[in-house]
């Protein structure tokens, strides 16, 4: 009795991880629509690309603090609470931005928006890790796959949808599937008992020292980087490239491109590190990003973003993959503040990206790339620089 009792809770818990790396994927995929979707909404409406810049920073400003209080009310109150909740509110969002009239709107719709993300990535980060019945790396490999698939599905399917039924399809099937997912994560979702003090262990504090000394400099570089240059192709690149006459469903094909590349890179994240090494993943990563940013600054049509979009999904994957990985093991005993923490410095570039391209826009619609390639060299440098720390790995 007890010896299936105890089979049958492991099935649960399971069961429940799986529905976990499905619900990352589905909110991915819905953000991927969305990111597509709204930028292209509000240039219809006539918005300039400085206030489609303004719409993705106020998501950004939003998400750079709210993850890291997210992440720490979840370890205290309950990581399935913030899952259910996140997703009901992220489709209220998406049953507003139907129905806005005026570009303006779409900013307090996009705080809401990224309020209702803020709430869901930390505590399906901490979850995981929690809930893990293997090694970190391989659980997280898991989880970046299935989140980084969605958004080689989501663009895509936004720009289908915008060019082959309206603006306003993307909106309405985004808050269908979330509220499904919201029903779900109420009956299926089941969350670890929280570690005892005992379990806790004086070995983390050890490693937080040892760790924090040198390399976090490295790591928090890296997230600033990737999340800023994700964040002005997410906010600017779809009005920018249909004022060069490129269509939605075109921009989606080089989102689904992106995406792609990030996935497949997620996929073998840890054969690349055998081979060259955490140091080697940032600094490849730096690299990547930079060169696709130079390429996108002299590029104008389709084929040159396409490559561009290829190399820059393999950057973002290689350095989101080294970063997460070492922020997660940075805090074992409250994983929902280390999650928030990694989850919030993706939002200071997610926010000070669109903000400062969208103002370089206004110079030219292609001088945030030249931005974002200086950005990349700068933070190379810094890895470089700082490569010892990472001389154990």
């Amino acid at each position: 009795m007890c010896r299936s009792k105890v089979c049958g809770t492991l099935r649960s818990e399971k069961f429940s991880l799986n529905f976990i790396f499905l619900a990352a994927f589905a909110c991915q995929m819905i953000v991927g629509v969305v990111s597509i979707a709204v930028p292209i909404y509000a240039n219809m409406l006539g918005a300039s690309l400085f206030i489609v810049g303004l719409i993705g920073s106020a998501g950004g400003l939003v998400y750079s603090f709210m993850p890291l209080v997210s992440g720490i009310l979840c370890d205290r109150i309950g990581r399935k609470n913030f899952i259910s909740a996140s997703l009901f509110s992220y489709g209220a969002s998406c049953l507003l931005y139907s129905l806005v009239q005026e570009p303006l709107m779409f900013i307090p719709i996009k705080i809401l928006e990224w309020i209702s993300v803020a709430a869901f990535w930390p505590a399906v980060e901490s979850l995981i890790a929690d809930s893990a019945l293997e090694r970190l790396e391989d659980a997280l490999k898991k989880f970046n796959i299935s989140w980084g698939s969605a958004m080689v599905v989501g663009p895509l399917l936004g720009g289908i949808l915008i060019d082959e039924l309206s603006i306003k399809a993307p909106f309405v099937f985004s808050m269908l599937i979330l509220i499904s997912f919201g029903v779900l994560s109420i009956l299926v979702v089941r969350e670890p008992p929280k570690l005892l003090d005992a379990e806790k262990g004086s070995g983390e504090n050890r490693e937080m020292d040892g760790e924090r000394d040198g390399s976090i400099v490295t790591v928090l570089a890296t997230i600033f980087l990737f999340s800023s240059i994700v964040g002005i192709l997410m906010s600017l690149f779809p009005s920018y490239a249909r004022d060069l006459g490129i269509s939605a469903f075109e921009i989606g094909v080089m989102a689904f491109t992106f995406g792609v590349a990030r996935a497949v890179t997620f996929y073998h994240a840890t054969r690349i590190e055998e081979r060259i090494k955490k140091t080697g993943m940032f600094l490849a990563g730096s690299l990547t990003l930079g060169f696709a940013s130079l390429i996108t600054f002299y590029s104008s049509t389709a084929l040159l973003f396409l490559i561009c979009f290829l190399i820059f999904g393999f950057g973002a994957g290689i350095s989101y993959a080294a970063s997460i990985t070492f922020v997660l093991k940075w805090r074992k005993s409250s994983r929902g503040y280390a999650a928030g923490v990694f989850e919030s410095l993706i939002g200071v570039g997610y926010f000070l990206g669109p903000l400062i391209g969208g103002f370089l826009s206004e110079f030219a619609g292609n001088v945030p790339y030249i931005y974002g390639f200086l950005l990349s060299i700068v933070v190379f440098l810094i890895q470089l620089m700082r490569r010892h720390r990472f001389s154990r790995d």
